[in-house]
């Protein structure tokens, strides 16, 4: 278990896909791993990030408090799956930011939304990756396949790979569990994903 009073923790508050598409993006992860060495993505569980990684002084019975008041009021909805996409040359992720008429979906931005603003005011000004993290305004939903530690080299071909293997996990899928952990690493300013341990504090079920 992650010592959460040994101050060099961060947190962070995601979206757990449903069982089949979590099973489908791990399938996908362990495949990456074996056939191209590649693991940073694959260090996370399966999720969609609504607030990433910070830095807080807060106990986190305060962090579930706050939660709690958002997502009392939250009720599930539905997620597409629009397929694999490239974030740059380094990265590709499933893109589950748009609905079934290719605009944002509303509820999956309102959920984010409500999330950022509940964790803003227990973020530590020291925070490193918040201020580094999408503006809310440019929030982008997805699900990572490969990150932080693919050659641009390689991208061509492993991105031909993932495309391969479409449709990855279903068309649609519920949302209905939010999730609260805790990471830790050995060197947060350096290759961080390669040390990276984590552990669940907190879930609720949206109703």
């Amino acid at each position: 278990m992650i010592d959460l009073t040994a101050g060099d923790i961060r947190f962070g508050c995601y979206l757990r896909p449903s069982f089949a598409m979590c099973r489908a993006q791990a399938d996908l992860h362990a495949l990456l791993a074996r056939q191209y060495n590649l693991h940073a993505a694959g260090r996370f569980m399966p999720h969609a990030t609504l607030k990433g990684f910070y830095r807080s002084a807060a106990p986190v019975p305060t962090m579930v408090a706050a939660l709690d008041h958002v997502l009392t009021e939250s009720a599930p909805f539905t997620v597409v799956n629009n397929g694999p996409i490239p974030f740059g040359r380094g990265s590709v992720v499933i893109d589950v930011h748009n609905d079934e008429h290719g605009g944002p979906n509303e509820s999956l931005h309102a959920l984010h939304e409500a999330v950022f603003n509940a964790l803003a005011p227990l973020v530590d000004p020291a925070c490193e990756f918040t201020p580094g993290e999408p503006a809310r305004a440019s929030y982008f939903a997805h699900l990572t396949l490969v990150m932080a530690d693919m050659p641009e080299w390689l991208f061509d071909e492993v991105f031909a790979f993932i495309r391969e293997a479409e449709p990855i996990g279903p068309r649609r899928f519920p949302a209905e569990f939010v999730q609260l952990f805790a990471f830790e690493s050995v060197d947060w300013s350096g290759r961080w994903w390669e040390t990276l341990t984590w552990e669940l504090l907190h879930s609720w079920k949206l109703d």
